[in-house]
């Protein structure tokens, strides 16, 4: 597959039973439906982490689903606990695509509210 955001190449790359698609030029990920939340509870990610720093302007591209063959439009979703974080959704076959680098910002704040949750509920202040 050809990647959504750049004129890279997507190569699989296999994380524990999970098989994505990673663009070898701008480190975007593409994830089948339920690739995603399989990913966001691996422990080790680190042959996904962001490769390469030439993804400047990513985030604002259009781009056709590659999985749909360019039937399905990318919707850009702004997760609501990440707001600098855009994932790209395609409407037809539900597929992700996240700019290279937000995987890991999405980890690093998850495992960070996650901490700050159980200290909550360790005081007994809620979470």
């Amino acid at each position: 597959m050809n990647c959504v955001k750049c004129d890279g190449e997507l190569k699989k790359v296999v994380l524990g039973e999970v098989e994505v698609d990673q663009c070898e030029k701008c480190s975007g990920i593409w994830f089948d439906l339920g690739e995603l939340r399989q990913i966001m509870d691996a422990e080790d990610i680190e042959i996904l982490k962001n490769k390469v720093d030439n993804n400047k302007g990513h985030d604002e591209l259009s781009a056709k689903c590659p999985r749909c063959g360019g039937e399905g439009n990318m919707v850009r979703v702004t997760d609501l606990t990440h707001s600098d974080v855009h994932i790209d959704v395609c409407s037809v076959c539900y597929g992700q695509w996240l700019d290279g680098g937000e995987l890991e910002r999405l980890r690093s704040k998850g495992l960070f509210e996650s901490a700050a949750n159980f200290f909550k509920r360790l005081v007994g202040r809620g979470g």
